[in-house]
């Protein structure tokens, strides 16, 4: 699976979810380890001028959108709607395929809260699911920390939930070095999907603004409203130029 397009230069899979699911499970297969890098605008944003970091998730073995809006600007770019990849009915799918075929997750989260939080909304629909993980504390674990313990365990699968800048730099420097057979560089994504599946308090459902109560749960909304709005616009004024 190797058609690619290019957003801002970076390289986009163009695959359907079911497509991508059959492929990581083949990758979980064979020897050695696989990575699967989800690109948002920031991403495509921060790596413009960044040649170690692009490089690292070019050589990725799938790059995919990683939110509705690189998901509609892959469509943009083609001219024409393809067959959709959905991050939530890829991650669904995977967790069921870990529990039938017994494979062990580990996550590494931003901090206490949303690694919480992620784990709690993984074992609400799936307790048996084995996963272990670690998350970040107010110490700074260094690169290096994080890469022993992920060793420690040496998961099948690996689920990288942090910061952009410091998921470029785990990837470009400990690719190589960390024991997992299937990578998944995520970012926000996981915690904003638990947000969007987590239930309501009842006083807020009583408002009826459950939406609402969403919105302002999600970590750096603004920042990802400038971002794809960015994004868009730097893509028109490239899409000019040619």
């Amino acid at each position: 699976m190797k058609e690619r397009i290019r957003l801002l230069d970076i390289p986009v899979d163009i695959a359907s979810t079911k497509d991508v699911n059959e492929t990581v499970l083949q990758y979980l297969k064979e020897e050695g380890s696989s990575v699967v890098y989800f690109v948002n605008s920031e991403t495509l944003l921060l790596l413009q001028d960044q040649y170690e970091w692009k490089k690292a998730v070019e050589e990725s073995e799938l790059v995919l959108p990683g939110n509705s809006s690189v998901n509609s600007s892959v469509d943009d770019v083609l001219e024409h709607k393809r067959d959709p990849f959905f991050f939530e009915s890829f991650f669904d799918k995977i967790l069921d395929d870990a529990i039938e075929l017994g494979y062990e997750f580990m996550l590494v989260a931003e901090d206490e809260e949303k690694f919480t939080f992620i784990q709690e909304n993984i074992h609400e629909k799936r307790p048996f699911l084995t996963l272990s993980g670690m998350y970040l504390t107010e110490q700074e674990e260094s690169l290096g920390h994080i890469v022993n313990e992920i060793n420690s365990v040496a998961p099948d699968i690996l689920l990288i939930a942090l910061e952009e800048k410091k998921q470029f730099e785990l990837l470009q420097k400990f690719r190589n070095q960390m024991n997992a057979g299937l990578m998944l560089f995520t970012g926000n994504r996981l915690y904003h999907k638990a947000v969007l599946e987590s239930e309501v308090p009842k006083p807020i459902q009583k408002l009826r603004i459950q939406h609402l109560y969403k919105w302002f749960r999600r970590e750096g909304r603004i920042k990802s409203l400038f971002n794809n709005l960015k994004m868009k616009s730097v893509l028109k004024r490239k899409k000019k130029e040619r």
